[in-house]
């Protein structure tokens, strides 16, 4: 990030952040975001030094947040295995619950998701949403094993059959950032999908 944090930052950042959405990443320029703010493109390479620097400025943020909370998520998930409490797990309200991971984290930077989910082609953050379901998948397995280890009553479960599930149940989640729900909208909707999957969550892990 550059040291600039002057109000001629701000705009920049603005005006960037409506470029990308406009146009996507491949699409976006940055001459136009330079002429948004009354500058010179060579005044606006001393605050980003190309448009992927700019890009990654406006989401990397937004990454981070979400690491940090996918880490608590884990260790909340095993302390929960160590008290023998699944039931916790399936609130809504927990901490456990997938659909907090929306409201507590994207909705926190929601334009940035917004652009990690749908202006993000042609950058390093492009398989933003397959890298997340990829990640989750592995996860379950490994707590799934982790369970089956502790003597835990859980049911086998493949992991294509469970990559499947977590990819339905992702595009489920993020829809209300990919839409531009407000916040108390996408959280009566997530209640419904939380709602909907957690029967079959509960079936198919034996959790």
């Amino acid at each position: 990030m550059p040291r600039d944090k002057t109000a001629s930052h701000e705009r920049i950042v603005a005006a960037a952040m409506r470029e990308f959405q406009e146009k996507g990443f491949e699409q976006a320029s940055m001459k136009a975001v330079a002429d948004a703010v009354g500058m010179t493109s060579a005044a606006l390479y001393r605050h980003f030094a190309n448009k992927q620097d700019m890009f990654a400025a406006m989401v990397q943020p937004a990454v981070d947040a979400l690491n940090i909370w996918e880490e608590k998520h884990i260790a909340s998930s095993y302390v929960m295995l160590e008290q023998k409490n699944s039931e916790i797990m399936w609130e809504f309200e927990a901490d456990y619950n997938d659909a907090r991971m929306v409201l507590d984290v994207m909705y926190q930077q929601p334009e940035a998701f917004r652009l990690l989910l749908c202006s993000a082609a042609g950058t390093p953050y492009e398989s933003f949403a397959h890298d997340m379901v990829e990640q989750a998948t592995d996860r379950m397995m490994s707590f799934l094993e982790d369970c089956i280890a502790r003597g835990c009553a859980v049911r086998k479960v493949q992991r294509d059959e469970m990559h499947m599930l977590v990819s339905a149940y992702c595009a489920a989640l993020i829809q209300p950032i990919e839409h531009g729900y407000n916040k108390e909208d996408a959280e009566r909707y997530l209640k419904t999908i939380v709602d909907f999957f957690t029967p079959g969550w509960r079936m198919i892990t034996g959790l």
